[in-house]
Parts: C-alpha cells; structure tokens; sequence
C-alpha cells in the first residue's frame, strides 16, 4: 500500500511539472501599475519559468526617447549588445533614433528564481520612484513591484540621486506547447495607447491566435492597457519595424456643372449688395469718427495733456473760500494722499524739478514740465478742492490714462505731478499743420480712437464709482 502510495505521488508530480512546462504565461493588465498593492503575485513579479529552456534568446520593444536615442544608450540602458541592436535594425552603432521610433533590442533572457528575466543596473535620477523607473524609463518592460522585489530594504521613497538599483526587465522563453506549433522566440512589446493585439501581431507578422493563446487572453475583443507588457509569439527573428504609411486621400470628386441653378444668380446679386452696404457702413464709422476729431478741436483747446483736462472739468471749486492758515484742513489732505500711497513732495523739490517753475519749462495753463530722479514729470497747478480728483486718479489704472505719481500743497495752492507724456500732446499729432514732422497716418489714427474708446469704456465700466 505504502508502495502504491508512492508511486501515486510521484505520477502526479510529474503531470503537474509537465503541465507546468506547457503552460502559457498569464497576461496581467493594470496589476503591474498598482505598486501600493502588497499582493506581489507571481505574474505581476515577471513571467514564470516554465519554457524548455531556462536559457534563451528574446527580443524587446524600446521607443526611442531623448535621453535614450541612440544605440548606444538604449543598449546601456536595457544591458544589450550593441552591435546586435544596430545589426537588428539596419543601422551604424552611431546611429541616433527619432522620437517614440520603435527599436527592436535582442537580449539574452534566463531564469532567475521562480521567473524569466534580464536583469540590468539602473543609477536614480532626480525625482525617480519604482513606479517611475518602471512604467516610464523602462516603459513597462518591468514592474514596479519586481524592482521593489530586487531591492527590499529600499522603499521607494528612500531613493536618493547616484543610487544604483537592479531592474529586473521582463521576457520569457517559449513553452513546449508553444515550440510543438513552430514558435521559436517570444518578444516583450510595451503596450502603446489605442493598440490593440491584432495591431501589435501585425507589426511583426505573428498570428493574433497565438498572441493571444501566449498571453491567456480569452479573444480578440479582449483590451490590453497602456504602461502594460504583451508577449508577441515568433517563428523568426524580428526584421526592422516599419510602421506603414497611411492611405494617401481619395481623389477629390469632380466638380459640379457649371450651368447654375435658376435661382443662383439672384442670390449672387443679394451677396455682392450687402458686401456693399457693409463696406460703406465701415467707412461712414471712420468719418464720424474723424469728424468728431477735428470738431473737438474747433470748440475747444485741448491741454497739452489730454488726460490732464479730462480731469481738470471735473474739478469743483470749494463753495467756501480756503483759509490759507487752516492747519487742520491741510492735515487731512494731506492724510487723503497719504492713506493711497501717493507721494507728497515738498515745495522746494517742485522748485528744483522746474527751474522755480520758469517760462522754459512751462507747457502751457497751468502746466509745467520738471525733472524728478531723472525722469520727466508733468507739474500741474490746482485752485480749490483737489480731494475727489487725488482719490480718482488713484484708483484708476489703465495703460491710455495718465497716472497721478505725487501732490505737493504751498500757499494754499496744490500742485499734482503726473507721469510725462514724452511724445508730446496728441492734439499736436491730431492736427498738426506744419512741418514739425509730427504726422499720423490713417492707421494710426483709427488705432488712436480705439485706444480712446478702451479708456472711456474702462472708466465707465470698471471704475467704481463710474465715470464718464
């Protein structure tokens, strides 16, 4: 009994290694992403060593990337030959690779353990983690999970620049159900996006059916991921990818007819009178708005600085006489500029600034020009109360309006520094008649009233309160 027993035992041992060696490898999908996970199946850790061989040739799939574009850098990085590379892919070991090109690597893949696998040395680089090493350096030729195995008193938030780990990369050696049918090598593909396996096994000639059988995936509709690893079955070695062109276009279809529909014409009429209507509307806006230019100019005269005499109608003047001696009044205007981080100069420095405010250095009204560390300022002189207009200026930031830089307060009068306006008014450039070669052309000027109209539709829209 004990004999039948035994020889029971060992009957069964050899189906199972039997079984074993005839076995596909499973595919396992986004299992390999999932490097929380503690589950570290065999599948998920690289593909088991039940081949004929423990030893055998295979193939990878690496896309060239930038820091990996050459032969000679992918074979360092993927521990290849790389004579073997450049022989495989038609080109010089000198060769440079373009972006995402597909180069096919021939390693030397045996068993290590329980599980297939070319192992080969990585050095960290900055910011790299076991997920990162593996689904984006390697592409997927490996699992975060096995290079965590390879190095397990090295969590991956413990990996610092310079350190130099073991990569276990992913490959396999054909069973004997696989070498009975005629499949000699097994090559590692890193699944792109939107491929599918009969897009994969067509790239090299193999038979879906058998990719599918080496992968254990049910059928044709199955769906392989992207950061994933498929087995793709060969007779032969690969040749060199060649990713086929695309269909060139259908020819174009030919062309109607030239006789035109009864209707056509009275349609093309109505098409040709509104391109009319809508050009001499155009051009009726831009006289209106010319016209409204130089009809300004008739009524009034404009200060040199026109955001200067926007501002100068909106001045009222105190009801009440000032008093020249009312400390407590000039305090809080004092304190008015101050709260809204407006300079406030003394006298003297406006005295310096203008030459004692001298005819050589006056504009024109009120207005001088002066010289504040070294850039221009416009020095304008105000009767009355100036509050409203200090608060408004301040508030009021927009690249067509002239900014309030500064007040000063002597005798009773105010004294506003604005920003400069190099170029001169623009009431000069508007109607210059002379030869001064101050000139602005038709473009310029339409320019011009479109910058006017974004500054009063900003005062009007975006000030608070609104002004216009």
């Amino acid at each position: 009994m004990d004999s039948l027993s035994l020889v029971s035992l060992l009957t069964l041992c050899l189906f199972c290694c039997c079984s074993l060696i005839q076995a596909q490898q499973p595919y396992v999908g986004k299992k390999t992403t999932d490097c929380r996970n503690p589950d570290t199946s065999d599948s998920v850790l690289g593909y088991t060593c039940n081949g004929v061989n423990r030893s055998c040739q295979s193939y990878l799939v690496f896309r060239s990337q930038p820091l990996f574009n050459n032969v000679t850098s992918i074979s360092n990085l993927l521990s290849s030959d790389p004579s073997q590379i450049a022989a495989i892919n038609e080109v010089s070991e000198t060769a440079t690779f373009q972006t995402n090109q597909m180069v096919i690597v021939p390693v030397n893949c045996s068993c290590s353990g329980d599980h297939y696998q070319r192992n080969t040395s990585y050095i960290i680089q900055s910011g790299d983690g076991y997920f990162l090493i593996a689904n984006s350096t390697f592409q997927a030729l490996s699992t975060c999970q096995a290079i965590q195995n390879q190095q397990p008193v090295i969590p991956s938030e413990s990996l610092t620049p310079g350190m130099r780990i073991t990569v276990p990369i992913r490959c396999a050696c054909p069973t004997r159900n696989q070498t009975d049918v005629g499949i000699n090598y097994l090559l590692s593909y890193p699944v792109a996006e939107g491929e599918t396996v009969s897009s994969i096994s067509a790239l090299f000639g193999a038979d879906p059916e058998r990719t599918l059988e080496a992968n254990q995936l049910p059928d044709p509709s199955s769906t392989v991921f992207f950061e994933t690893s498929l087995l793709v079955p060969l007779r032969n070695p690969p040749s060199r990818i060649t990713v086929p062109s695309p269909p060139p276009p259908p020819p174009p279809s030919p062309s109607p007819p030239n006789s035109p529909p009864s209707g056509s014409s009275d349609r093309t009429w109505i098409y040709i009178l509104a391109g009319v209507l809508g050009g001499v509307g155009l051009i009726l806006v831009v006289c209106m708005v010319i016209f409204c230019m130089f009809f300004s100019k008739t009524k009034k005269k404009t200060d040199p600085i026109i955001s200067l005499e926007s501002f100068e109608a909106c001045e009222k003047p105190l009801e009440k006489s000032l008093e020249d001696g009312s400390q407590a009044f000039l305090d809080s205007m004092l304190s008015i500029a101050q709260s809204i981080n407006i300079k406030v100069y003394k006298f003297k420095e406006l005295q310096v600034a203008t030459d004692n405010f001298s005819t050589s250095n006056h504009i024109k009204g009120s207005v001088y020009r002066g010289v504040i560390n070294g850039d221009f300022a416009a020095i304008k002189k105000v009767h009355g109360d100036v509050s409203k207009e200090i608060q408004l200026l301040n508030k009021v930031y927009h690249s067509n309006l002239i900014r309030l830089s500064g007040v000063c307060i002597n005798d009773g009068n105010w004294y506003l520094v604005y920003e400069y306006a190099a170029n001169g008014t623009l009431s000069d450039w508007i109607f210059n008649r002379d030869d001064s070669g101050k000139y602005l052309s038709w473009k310029d000027r339409i320019r011009i009233a479109l910058d006017v109209a974004t500054g009063l539709n900003y005062l009007h829209s975006f000030t608070n309160p609104p002004h216009v």
